[in-house]
């Protein structure tokens, strides 16, 4: 069987599972040392310069300590170290700095609940990216709970902890889970509706928690459900921005995708057809984000089995990619492999065999000779190597794309 690329624009749920520093206390001119340590800190974590970094934060630290352990500024210089540590790659490090944070908090005379709960979501948020998904649940849900007796169910930090918890099930896979917690975003998003114009039937904030619900849906094969979400989505970012603003694509691309897995390819390809338009009229005609739509278009004509309408799409694809980016470049790989396998359905054999040729190559020089796109043009090759009487050959490339197989899954890669 033949394995031309997929539509492979990756939709993810935007979710807010990072580390949340407390606000900056107000501070008046000239600053204080520890504010000095603080800001320079900062700065040299956000170019990399992690060392200098740690040792500025860490004299803020030494003086925060003096001011005494319910001095805010002791709560932020310890989340301070926790992100740097964890962005050099020093979790455990990070893990007790926040176990600190906590302990502050419960400790205290008059337990402030909601510092409380932002250190609860960051250390929440630091076993997730260690992957320690039940600790991560545990102080999630602790957070949440807080949150609602201190602020309300509907309060901005209370929903995010709910869009914590729903991001922590999305990944795990645990889409039922996930379920209630994004139904409850979307909810709370509802009740709080107010168009920013008379113009607008509905807010835009509502779009996000409308994707991601939606995006559940599709991953839970609930295409009906998913596509009311969407379609409404696309209606208030239309009524918002008009109907050829690019930044409709993200919208039209979910939709898109959307119908590609339900197979129902028909209702894609105005879509993307739309989103072609739109694209160029925004960026231009030879823009590269062009050729990436003209690629998702062609390969839905070519699972329709319409190889004339998809063969001149993506060979313009192919020449938007080589006049911007080079005769070379990794972008091609894709489109040549798409392009080939179109030849070869249609029986044009001799165009096939170049074309496979050339994607193998750079597939090779631009990602390396184990990568697994390599091992799929070489199959493909391979079936169309066969179909011209040349066995031999063809089995000398399966032989080769088995030997990927067989070395990525001793040591695995990450996926695309």
């Amino acid at each position: 069987m033949l394995h031309a690329s997929k539509i492979c624009v990756r939709f993810i749920v935007s979710l807010s599972l990072i580390l949340l520093c407390l606000s900056v206390l107000g501070c008046s001119e000239p600053k204080e040392p520890w504010d000095l340590h603080t800001d320079q800190g900062r700065t040299l974590m956000e170019q990399g310069k992690f060392p200098e970094a740690e040792k500025e934060l860490q004299s803020a630290l030494t003086l925060a300590e003096q001011f005494g352990s319910q001095d805010p500024r002791l709560i932020q210089s310890l989340t301070n170290l926790a992100i740097l540590h964890n962005a050099k790659g020093a979790p455990e490090e990070a893990e007790a700095l926040l176990q600190k944070t906590v302990a502050i908090h419960e400790n205290a005379p008059n337990p402030d609940t909601t510092g409380l709960a932002v250190s609860l979501s960051n250390l929440g948020a630091l076993y997730v990216t260690q992957k320690k998904f039940d600790e991560a649940q545990q102080y999630f849900e602790r957070a949440l709970a807080i949150r609602e007796k201190a602020q309300g169910p509907d309060d901005p930090e209370t929903i995010r902890d709910v869009e914590n918890l729903a991001g922590l099930f999305v990944r795990q896979s645990q889409f039922d889970n996930a379920e209630p917690y994004l139904k409850r975003v979307l909810a709370s998003a509802e009740q709080t509706n107010e168009p920013e114009s008379p113009k607008l039937l509905e807010s835009p904030n509502l779009v996000e928690p409308l994707n991601n619900l939606a995006l559940l849906y599709r991953a839970q094969e609930k295409y009906d459900q998913a596509e009311t979400l969407l379609l409404r989505a696309l209606k208030i970012k239309e009524e918002q921005l008009g109907l050829t603003n690019p930044n409709l694509l993200g919208s039209l691309n979910n939709l898109a995708l959307l119908y590609s897995s339900a197979k129902q390819l028909a209702k894609a390809i105005p879509l993307l057809e739309r989103m072609v338009t739109i694209t160029e009229e925004g960026f231009g005609k030879e823009h590269p984000r062009v050729a990436i739509t003209l690629n998702q278009l062609a390969e839905i004509h070519r699972l329709q089995n319409q190889t004339e309408q998809a063969i001149p799409i993506i060979q313009r694809a192919i020449g938007i990619i080589e006049k911007a980016e080079g005769p070379e470049h990794s972008g091609l790989s894709g489109p040549l492999n798409n392009l080939a396998v179109l030849y070869l359905n249609s029986g044009q054999y001799a165009d096939a065999d170049p074309v496979f040729q050339r994607a193998i190559a750079i597939t090779e020089e631009t990602m390396g000779k184990s990568h697994f796109r390599v091992e799929r043009a070489l199959r493909n090759y391979a079936q169309l190597l066969r179909k011209m009487d040349r066995a031999e050959e063809a089995l000398s490339l399966e032989t080769r794309a088995d030997a990927i197989i067989e070395k990525n899954t001793q040591n695995p890669i990450p996926a695309e």
